[in-house]
């Protein structure tokens, strides 16, 4: 097995849902970043580093899967020794360590599992945020980029930085499920306005997380996406059975197609954060391994397996 870790160097813009372009927003547009990169931006980077393959006449999840040859299963933000996960439902990461509890307390609805919960939300991180204001660029014949004097386009993005402690080592990780994958480091683009990481790709021996043989319990590591026009848990349901779900579902979108010149499709989403009780249970490293929903090769659809009944 293998481990991809991007490692964090400046702030990052991890694009969040809506329209950025000044041309389309009007005089003074805006973005936000989410609190992790979404996997299309990730697989994306990896996939710099790989073979080209022309994928002009395939769908967007199949060409990320063609090229990247890997199942990216995270993301998974480590800070020094410590390994968070994202929580985009309470809107912060919490700590690797506290996911089983976490998933249990989701099922719990009494008064003292909210107390519970608060505390663990107390030990997550949560990144600060850095606004940065700038003006929309033209470019002229001469491939010189310069102001748009005649629309006067200005535009704020507030970025996410993990570096509050520099002294702490701090990098984005996906375990890679891939028989073989060439080894390296690499700079790469991530995320939006032209920022940059270190990717390293190693060998591993373990996955980042602990891997029951059987599960009840899924933590939501990565949003799980299905089409819309039916109901989400109808869905969900015919591929792993009877299910319960905790937490949030919202339309996402997927990431701008560069080939096509168009946006990919929007999808309904399962968040980071929400838990999934199962009543027969599946096993845990064919879950982990294969993910669940739309565009599971290239990361959405990444879960935590919870050994044990859920109950």
């Amino acid at each position: 097995m293998y481990r991809a870790a991007f490692r964090s160097l400046e702030p990052y813009l991890f694009r969040g849902p809506g329209e950025f372009d000044p041309s389309a927003r009007g005089v003074y547009s805006w973005a936000s970043s989410l609190l992790a990169p979404s996997p299309s931006t990730t697989a994306g980077a990896l996939a710099t580093v790989r073979e080209h393959i022309d994928t002009g006449s395939m769908s967007w999840d199949e060409a990320y899967s063609r090229v990247l040859g890997v199942r990216m299963r995270g993301p998974y933000l480590r800070k020094g020794s410590v390994i968070y996960v994202e929580d985009r439902v309470d809107g912060k990461f919490i700590r690797l360590e506290d996911v089983e509890e976490y998933c249990r307390l989701k099922r719990d609805l009494s008064k003292g599992s909210e107390e519970k919960l608060r505390e663990i939300l107390s030990r997550g991180f949560s990144p600060k945020e850095l606004t940065v204001t700038g003006i929309g660029l033209k470019t002229r014949r001469e491939m010189l980029k310069v102001a748009d004097e005649d629309r006067g386009l200005i535009y704020t993005a507030t970025f996410i930085d993990y570096l509050s402690d520099m002294e702490l080592d701090t990098t984005i990780e996906f375990d890679l499920v891939s028989g073989e994958i060439e080894t390296g480091r690499y700079v790469v683009r991530l995320g939006g306005e032209g920022r940059v990481s270190l990717l390293e790709i190693s060998e591993a021996d373990n996955y980042i997380c602990d891997i029951p043989e059987r599960a009840h319990l899924l933590y939501v590591l990565s949003p799980i996406l299905y089409e819309t026009g039916r109901d989400f848990i109808e869905i969900l349901r015919e591929e792993i059975g009877e299910a319960e779900v905790y937490g949030k579902i919202d339309l996402l979108g997927t990431g701008y197609s560069e080939i096509r010149k168009r946006r990919k499709p929007i999808y309904q989403a399962l968040l980071p954060g929400s838990v999934i009780f199962l009543e027969r249970g599946v096993e845990g490293r064919e879950v982990y391994e294969k993910g669940i929903g739309v565009g599971r090769e290239l990361g959405f659809g990444s879960v935590i397996p919870v050994g044990g009944d859920g109950r």
